[in-house]
Parts: C-alpha cells; sequence; structure tokens
C-alpha cells in the first residue's frame, strides 16, 4: 500500500508542476449553476467542502495564497477522482487494503486507550517556578563561541603553528586542515568556570579550560586531546541571558507535562506488563 501512496502523490505534484490539472481542464465551473455555500469543487456529485482545503493549507506551514489554494484544491480534485475510481472497481475490499485498515484501527484504538487511561499527575504553578529557578542556579554566568582546529598528526600540528606565526588566517587553516565538525565553528557553549568533568556542555575539557581563558580573537596553542591536537581561537563571549519567569514558564510547563505523560504511560505499560503472561 506504501508503492499505490506514494504514486498518487507523485501524481499529483507531476500534475501540479506540469501547469495545469486535467480536472480543471476537463470540468470548468458551470455558467448555469452555482456550488452550494462553503463547497470549492463538486466531483461526479461528491463535494470539495472549503473547509478541507483551509486544513491542507494550514497543514503545508506555507502562505495562504491564491495560487496556492488553487493548487491545493486541484489536488483534492485529483484525489477525489483516483479515490472514486478506486472505489468503483472494488479496491476497498482487497486483502491488501484491509491489511491496512486493520493496522489503522489497532493503532488508533491503541493511542486512545494511552490517551484515556494513563493519567498523568497534574503540573503545578509551584513546579514550574522550581524548575525554572533550576536553570537559573546551574546557568553558567557566560557564553563562550569559537572555532576549533582539531588534527590527527603531530606535523601537522607543527605546520599549524608555523602558518600561524606567519599570519595565516586561522579560517583559512580550519579549511585546510579541519576534522571536526561543521568546520570548527561552534555553536554558543555555556561552560562553567573553573572547568571541571561533567559542566563543560559536551567539550573536551582542555579545549573548554581554553576557551574560558581565552580574550576574544586570540588563538591558543596546540592541545592534547587524547590522540589529536586542538587549536582554539576565541572568537566571541557573552553574559549569559535568562528569559524571566514569564517568558519561560509556558515552555517549561509543557516541557514538566510532557515528562508527566511519559511516566504515566510507562506506569500504566509496566502495570499490563505485570498482569500479562509474556513469553520471549
Amino acid at each position: 500500500m506504501k508503492k499505490h501512496h506514494l504514486s498518487i502523490v507523485s501524481t499529483l505534484i507531476a500534475l501540479a508542476c506540469a501547469g495545469g490539472m486535467p480536472a480543471a481542464r476537463a470540468a470548468g465551473p458551470k455558467p448555469d449553476s452555482s456550488l452550494p455555500p462553503g463547497v470549492e469543487a463538486v466531483v461526479n456529485n461528491v463535494p470539495i467542502p472549503r473547509i478541507d482545503i483551509d486544513e491542507a493549507i494550514k497543514t503545508s506551514g506555507q502562505p495562504d495564497t491564491p495560487a496556492l489554494r488553487a493548487q491545493v484544491k486541484q489536488n483534492l480534485i485529483i484525489q477525489k477522482l483516483i479515490e472514486q475510481a478506486a472505489e468503483k472497481a472494488d479496491y476497498g475490499v482487497r486483502p491488501e487494503v484491509n491489511k491496512v485498515v486493520m493496522r489503522a484501527r489497532t493503532i488508533a484504538s491503541a493511542d486512545l486507550y494511552l490517551h484515556e487511561m494513563a493519567r498523568p499527575q497534574p503540573v503545578t504553578d509551584a513546579q514550574v517556578k522550581a524548575r525554572y529557578d533550576q536553570i537559573v542556579a546551574s546557568a553558567a554566568p557566560f557564553q563562550y563561541r569559537a572555532e576549533v582546529i582539531a588534527v590527527r598528526s603531530p606535523a601537522e600540528a607543527n605546520e599549524i603553528v608555523a602558518e600561524l606565526k606567519k599570519g595565516t588566517a586561522f579560517d583559512a587553516l580550519a579549511k585546510k586542515f579541519n576534522t571536526t565538525p561543521n568546520g570548527g565553528i561552534a555553536e554558543w557553549a555555556d561552560l562553567h568556570t573553573p572547568v571541571a568533568e561533567g559542566n563543560t556542555a559536551g567539550v573536551p575539557v582542555p579545549v573548554a579550560q581554553a576557551i574560558t581563558t581565552l580574550q576574544p580573537g586570540a588563538i591558543s596553542a596546540p592541545i592534547r586531546v587524547g590522540d589529536a591536537f586542538a587549536f582554539v581561537k576565541l572568537d566571541e563571549k557573552r553574559k549569559t541571558v535568562v528569559p524571566t519567569f514569564d517568558a519561560a514558564k509556558n515552555v517549561l510547563r509543557q516541557q514538566l507535562e510532557a515528562q508527566a505523560d511519559q511516566r504515566a504511560m510507562a506506569a500504566l505499560v509496566e502495570k499490563l506488563a505485570s498482569q500479562a503472561t509474556i513469553q520471549q
């Protein structure tokens, strides 16, 4: 069935890109009749309501424009034509269709069961505030953004040292030598000082120590990191800006509610497993 679904989607895209839908060319609006209110098209006496177009555009995330609205309408017309042809040919009773229907029914019923039977504890205002206070207390005072060059061999490290002494730009050396992701350009990192294992946001401790001691624009000497050598250039340093509680509370509540949902579902599954006989 997946193959069939992809074929329908491909057909709709191809027809749209071709500059016109056959449905639109074959049957334009009749001059002596009008569509019912809220209906954008009628395909073999089956209406396509305007709300279907509205929902499709909303789901797409694209701006609602006349061109997109016309394209979506023609896509729905083609989809309706294919659905009607499949129904007329009794494709709906084929075993592979029934298998998909049964699978969808099973998934939907299981999801509904989880939604109704997994009862999470409500998140209180006090819990939201406590989570906010925890984040504020654990926030590093400064954020750093640095570039890193990592090489394997001492010869490459020595070559980089020589090039830096000549005045070669760090960016140029990064493009030539770098083996780190994103060309060695790091995102803003929250680093606590003094640097210690476990509070470096995933940055190797020797590199984090260099980052927190450099001045913006400065470049470190080669740093031994395991079997590799790293060079660090600190691009920027800024004070950590913590959002106000009012700005953060809705997001924090959503996160805590999601965690409560997960705990409730885990407890329900554990209960079901304890009451079941499972052989593996």
